[in-house]
């Protein structure tokens, strides 16, 4: 299986692994880590380079990032240990991602098809809401 770093500002990344638990269990394979105000880019760099360390560790021979923002500090350090690692990253994080990666992470799923499902439903999870209901009663 293949292990899912979620990297955030701040405690977004816990909340979403929280959240996540609650709705589809505890899995050794999900972590997170998230970047405190006033924290060392570097310092931050580096607790991102030991989880990946610890997936490896724990026998996770393929590792998917997932961040919030683009050109942040988690994503702007998850990159730069693109140099030493083989990572998988991708940005815009969003619970339907998660969920997906998650429920479709075992034996057999590449890291590349992972992400390919997960940006999938992360997409597929950002609509209008009101006008999706609306449309549905104009059915009706």
């Amino acid at each position: 299986m293949t292990g899912i770093l979620i990297a955030t500002h701040h405690n977004l990344a816990e909340a979403f692994c929280e959240t996540v638990e609650m709705i589809a269990g505890k899995h050794d394979f999900v972590e997170s880590v998230g970047l405190r105000a006033g924290q060392d880019p570097e310092a931050f760099g580096q607790l991102i380079a030991d989880k990946v360390e610890q997936f490896h560790q724990r026998g996770h021979e393929e590792v998917v990032v997932m961040l919030d923002l683009f050109g942040g500090t988690p994503c702007n350090q998850t990159i730069r240990l693109l140099r030493t690692y083989s990572l998988q990253v991708v940005v815009g994080v969003n619970l339907p991602m998660i969920l997906q990666a998650v429920l479709a992470n075992r034996e057999g799923v590449t890291a590349s098809q992972l992400i390919a499902m997960a940006v999938d439903n992360g997409r597929g999870g950002i609509f209008d809401a009101g006008a999706r209901i609306q449309s549905l009663t104009e059915e009706e």
